[in-house]
């Protein structure tokens, strides 16, 4: 079972991660979000439990072993999270774009 994280837990990010769950061979385990009760509501209403819950990505991927990130952020930010995430060396699917600026 891959152990997966989320940067950025949006609509767009939750699709993905629906077709993924739905392969049954992949599983939610944490969370980053810039509004975690916003995050804390929506697994709430999705009837999930047991997602760690961070609101600073590197200390996710710092204390979480996992096997990919879906990063779902806000376009801005999605480089600064990709390259965090080859820091770490984890898999990532990023969203497009990658960047918004040279």
């Amino acid at each position: 079972m891959l152990k997966l994280g989320i940067i950025g837990y949006g609509e767009r990010i939750k699709v993905i991660l629906k077709l993924l769950e739905e392969s049954g061979k992949s599983t939610l385990c944490a969370i980053t979000d810039i509004n975690l009760e916003k995050t804390k509501l929506a697994l709430e209403n999705e009837n999930r439990s047991g997602i760690a819950l961070y609101d600073d990505a590197e200390k996710m991927l710092n204390e979480q072993k996992l096997d990919g990130v879906l990063i779902g952020t806000n376009c801005s930010s999605h480089t600064h999270y990709a390259l965090l995430c080859s820091k770490y060396n984890v898999p990532m699917f990023l969203e497009k774009p990658v960047c918004t600026n040279y």
